[in-house]
């Protein structure tokens, strides 16, 4: 039996996880973060974590037309970068800057180069904030939203 491919918006997300790769100071960039921690899954999530991280992921999607075989949807998308001020990072309000900056710079690119069923990616806003959990902890953070358009197409399921 032939492997399936995984749906259209996880599909998305790792060809995001792979631009984000990108990012290094060696190919132009003015940060390493496509060396650090990315993370798409929970699964990659350490509770001690306490370095720098990328987090990926589709928050929403909503159909906007399809048929019985085809499916159109728009995904929002959020692409965070976190700097955790006990992470030990010089100057975090910095490396956040240019993160963000690098993030649009490498989210920026040409709609041929999506994976086939992803139309189009648009960045949508980036905001920079100073956040703090309960337990006193305190992060800088670079958020960056997206809109993508899927078009998944599928075999109907046949009625009983």
């Amino acid at each position: 039996m032939a492997e399936r491919p995984e749906p259209l918006s996880w599909q998305l997300v790792e060809f995001l996880r792979g631009r984000v790769q990108m990012i290094r100071a060696s190919a132009g960039f003015l940060t390493d973060i496509g060396a650090g921690l990315i993370v798409v899954d929970d699964a990659e999530l350490d509770e001690d974590q306490s370095g720098p991280a990328t987090l990926i992921s589709v928050q929403q999607l909503s159909r906007i037309g399809g048929g019985s075989a085809q499916v159109n949807s728009d995904a929002s998308v959020t692409i965070e970068f976190e700097v955790p001020r006990e992470s030990g990072a010089v100057n975090p309000r910095l490396l956040v800057h240019r993160a963000r900056y690098d993030l649009i710079r490498v989210l920026t690119f040409n709609d041929k180069l999506l994976p086939k069923g992803i139309t189009t990616f648009e960045l949508l806003q980036s905001q920079m904030a100073t956040l703090e959990d309960d337990a006193g902890h305190s992060a800088v953070v670079a958020q960056i939203t997206a809109r993508a358009g899927l078009t998944e197409t599928f075999e109907p399921v046949p009625n009983l």
